[in-house]
């Protein structure tokens, strides 16, 4: 099993293409804010120090749009084993098959801590250069754990939605749909606060404003402290924001992790459950 799990990390980071259009919907969404966005949600709000507040915001959402691509990325190695037969010559070795898919799962979890660090670093970099932006040692615990967290989610999620794929090309339309998905889905090409009620409760049933949501809370707590005098006023902004997301009231951190755990749980029970669709797929090209 570990040996098909580092095959699966030497596939991905030997290729500089995959490692590249894995992050490509991450690196647009950064690109966006940075040229455009910024300002236009800075004129909307008229916030004193707005970089602050608005630099930690988009890095919490980017972190999100990285882990949902990239673990997505990571497990088009199993397609693409299915596709070419691989996986059933997998098989035929005394490999037993909850392994290879094992191997899978746990490759696909590598990749994507490996890369929201990655990321992370690419955007701290720059706004730490452009805004002095400097976050506090104390953070980097629990940010840890919850890039963790967030590649559990992603990986079960990208797993359960990989079962119904069997083709290559397939993959690459549904990688376009989901990358281009995630920007909305973790509010960072548009505020969740500002979009329409339905869409508003469209997202609320995914994980990924929740995920976007703890990350913002977790960096965003000094400035916010900073910033906001009136309880009223900063709980307005995070409603707006998707700092702190709302039903039948504001959400705690902890009640996010809940439901971050849980989606965990309900797309590895899926998978779980498709598992057995799968391995007929590929029992039958043996």
């Amino acid at each position: 099993m570990w040996s098909l799990t580092k095959r699966n990390l030497y596939l991905f980071f030997s290729s500089p293409s995959t490692i590249f259009f894995s992050l490509l919907g991450a690196l647009i969404a950064f690109v966006l804010y940075t040229v455009f966005l910024r300002d236009n949600i800075d004129s909307a709000l008229m916030l004193k120090n707005y970089n602050l507040l608005l630099d930690p915001w988009v890095i919490g959402g980017v972190l999100t749009v990285t882990t949902i691509t990239t673990t997505l990325t990571a497990f088009s190695q199993m397609i693409i084993d299915r596709g070419t037969k691989t996986l059933a010559d997998f098989l035929i070795t005394p490999v037993a098959y909850f392994k290879i898919q094992f191997s899978y799962i746990i490759s696909a979890i590598i990749i994507s801590i490996v890369m929201q660090f990655g990321m992370l670093a690419i955007m701290y970099t720059y706004f730490s250069i452009t805004d002095q932006l400097r976050f506090p040692f104390e953070q980097l615990v629990p940010l840890f754990l919850l890039i963790i967290l967030s590649s559990l989610v992603w990986t079960a999620f990208s797993q359960f939605i990989l079962s119904f794929v069997t083709r290559i090309e397939t993959l690459g339309r549904l990688g376009t749909i989901i990358g281009t998905m995630s920007g909305f889905l973790a509010g960072v090409y548009l505020p969740s606060g500002m979009l329409p009620s339905s869409a508003q409760h469209f997202i609320n049933l995914t994980p990924a404003i929740y995920n976007a949501a703890l990350f913002r809370n977790l960096l965003m707590k000094k400035p916010l402290n900073q910033t906001f005098n009136s309880v009223q006023t900063r709980h307005i902004f995070e409603k707006n924001m998707g700092v702190r997301n709302n039903i039948n009231g504001p959400l705690t951190g902890s009640t996010m992790v809940i439901i971050l755990f849980a989606s965990f749980l309900g797309f590895s029970l899926l998978s779980l459950l498709l598992s057995k669709r799968s391995r007929n797929f590929i029992t039958k090209q043996i």
